[in-house]
């Protein structure tokens, strides 16, 4: 036999030893069965014979192979804690969903009070490490920590974990994850915590952020009055290895007040990236009525596009290099303050502020660049504290002491941030229009 043909051979040998592999893992892929109570034999075969709420951990880590699904049956599952220390692989994750038989999608809960915040339990713990595990279709309430991954001591990452609506209220912490990479969050709404609701603490690479909220206190004045201090929607932190490459897209951070601070400042925010993370993108998102910036951003060459901050006290508050386009900031004391630079500004809105369109600060070396902008009611343009300089290229600052209006389809303190009412009727081609499309930059 010539040695092409003897190649073949064992590669087509080596081909059939795969298949033979690979189609047991694929035919014994199994759906298996868990309610609050179980039922017959407990046995996971099936809802009439469903394990019980005492057999997760033992179900997820032990029974589930590679590719299987855990099929959660609706109702309350009271003080449950699952822990994760075996997961899926490549190609073929654990996938845990929530099922609605009637009942709604299961809930967790357990005993956390705000009046005493940091007890409590997690509901569910993901060991180091352990990656390919899919959540879809749960609720989590009244625990301390509601979803934890805690940073890994031997470099491991967790891969691929995935997070598809799996709301959460009344906690301490939501999200508290690190050291994962690949990682997708979507359609998961949070609110009413004290602290923080999605917390990338550090090691998280490659992460996507799709059509969450992080509502702190749902406008509820006596939630206020109990939340921690810092209270942040999203926050993007620097607590060890750096966290890179972070899309935020469609997401609402909404009301991370705490009003009761002693100190002159007071702090609480809706979107926060600490300095040492990078590659940062925030599309379609919204920053609403939070304490101090709706969007408090430290990274360097952040990009907003098509973004919205209203109500805050600093709307966007920007501390080295960054990019809006298409954005809009009204209802606030600073539209846009800067502590670095450059910023670039692509036609985007400033309108109602009470002190300035832009502050820059002691550390504004670099120009904010308004290109094709809209500016109305506001007191100024440029409030200079200490330095800066802002640079007007095409931009209109419409003079309404003069008789000019922006004539915005429908302008209100109140907007929520969606459709075209503030996109201005005068001015169609400059400042901020929802209807204009920014998806080439996505």
């Amino acid at each position: 036999m010539n040695s092409t043909a003897k190649f073949s051979t064992i590669t087509q040998s080596a081909l059939i030893l795969l298949a033979i592999i690979c189609v047991p893992r694929l035919v014994s892929a199994a759906e298996i069965y868990l309610t609050p109570h179980g039922a017959g034999r407990n046995d996971g075969t099936s809802w009439e014979n469903a394990f019980d709420q005492d057999s997760l951990s033992s179900v997820v880590n032990e029974t589930m192979e590679a590719g299987d699904r855990l099929l959660l049956g609706g109702g309350t599952y009271r003080d449950v804690r699952l822990t994760i220390s075996s997961g899926g692989v490549p190609g073929s994750p654990k996938t845990i969903v929530g099922v609605d038989r009637g009942e709604g999608l299961p809930v967790f809960v357990s005993s956390w009070s705000e009046e005493k915040p940091d007890k409590g339990a997690t509901a569910v713990r993901i060991e180091p490490g352990v990656g390919h595990v899919v959540f879809e279709g749960l609720r989590i309430e009244d625990y301390e920590i509601c979803v934890l991954v805690p940073a890994a001591k031997n470099g491991a990452s967790c891969e691929q974990l995935v997070f598809n609506d799996v709301d959460m209220k009344r906690f301490r912490h939501g999200f508290y994850l690190s050291d994962c990479d690949n990682l997708r969050l979507q359609d998961c709404d949070l609110r009413r915590y004290t602290k923080h609701g999605f917390r990338f603490d550090q090691g998280c690479n490659r992460v996507v952020v799709r059509r969450c909220t992080a509502d702190c206190s749902e406008g509820d004045s006596d939630w206020e009055t109990k939340t921690e201090l810092f209270p942040f929607g999203f926050i993007v932190n620097n607590g060890g290895a750096a966290n890179t490459e972070f899309l935020f897209e469609d997401c609402l951070a909404r009301n991370n007040r705490m009003p009761l601070q002693k100190k002159r400042y007071k702090n609480g925010d809706g979107f926060v990236v600490e300095g040492n993370a990078s590659d940062v993108r925030f599309v379609c998102c919204r920053a609403i009525r939070n304490q101090d910036g709706g969007f408090d951003l430290k990274v360097n060459d952040v990009r907003l596009v098509d973004c919205v901050a209203l109500g805050n006290s600093r709307n966007i508050r920007i501390w080295k290099a960054a990019t809006l386009e298409n954005c809009f900031s009204g209802w606030a004391s600073c539209g846009l303050w800067c502590n670095g630079g450059p910023i670039m500004v692509h036609r985007t809105t400033f309108h109602e502020l009470r002190q300035a369109a832009v502050q820059t600060d002691d550390q504004a070396r670099e120009p904010v660049t308004l290109s094709e902008c809209l500016v109305s009611s506001c007191g100024q343009v440029h409030r200079k504290t200490a330095r800066g300089k802002v640079v007007l290229n095409e931009t209109t600052v419409v003079e309404e002491d003069a008789g000019q209006s922006p004539d915005y389809v429908q302008p209100s303190p109140d907007w929520d941030g969606l459709g075209d009412l503030l996109n201005s009727r005068t001015h169609p081609n400059i400042g901020y229009h929802r209807s204009r499309s920014s998806n080439a930059t996505r």
